[in-house]
């Protein structure tokens, strides 16, 4: 049962990916009904401007199997019971897998285990847990390093007649 409505979940986040592609769509023929004629295009925007059906469909298939993995994950666990909170997992899936994959062991932050090498000559490869799509960097040697620069320190604004650093009222 879990299985089925982490799925739905998943299903339904698909689902509200698509809506939100229908609803861009629909600003966009609006502002072209709107717009002067001159300079205009002659046809309205069409809707697979604003929505992919394959990448998209593959993305809902991907969120479903990911809702229905999570929600078994944490219903065999304890962490949830009942239905709505199967389905609610399985709607979250990929942001609460995305967080539980950027979590330090708990051994490891006990014990202080060393996350990055020693450095090497020219710089060092950066090997700390990193979020999905981001690409470690090159982080250079401290003798290499520059001194900080001493910026100015930006002035406060005026929100009606005070300043912003908890003078007068701010709205």
């Amino acid at each position: 049962m879990l299985i089925l409505l982490g799925a739905a979940g998943g299903v339904l986040r698909g689902v509200l990916d698509a809506y939100n592609c229908v609803l861009d769509w629909q600003a966009a023929r609006r502002e072209h009904r709107q717009a002067p004629a001159a300079g205009q295009e002659p046809q309205p925007p069409r809707f697979r401007d604003h929505f992919d059906p394959v990448a998209d469909t593959a993305a809902a298939v991907i969120h479903s199997g990911m809702g229905a993995g999570a929600a078994v994950l944490f219903g065999t666990t304890g962490q949830i019971s009942g239905a709505y909170a199967a389905f609610v997992v399985g709607v979250s899936a990929p942001v609460i897998l995305t967080q539980l994959g950027r979590i330090q062991a708990v051994s490891d932050a006990v014990t202080g285990a060393p996350t990055a090498p020693a450095p090497e000559a020219g710089g060092a490869q950066q090997t700390e847990p990193l979020g999905p799509r981001v690409r470690p960097s090159v982080v250079p040697e401290p003798a290499q390093a520059q001194e900080p620069q001493a910026e100015p320190r930006p002035q406060p604004r005026r929100i009606h007649g005070s300043t912003a650093e908890g003078e007068g009222t701010a709205l």
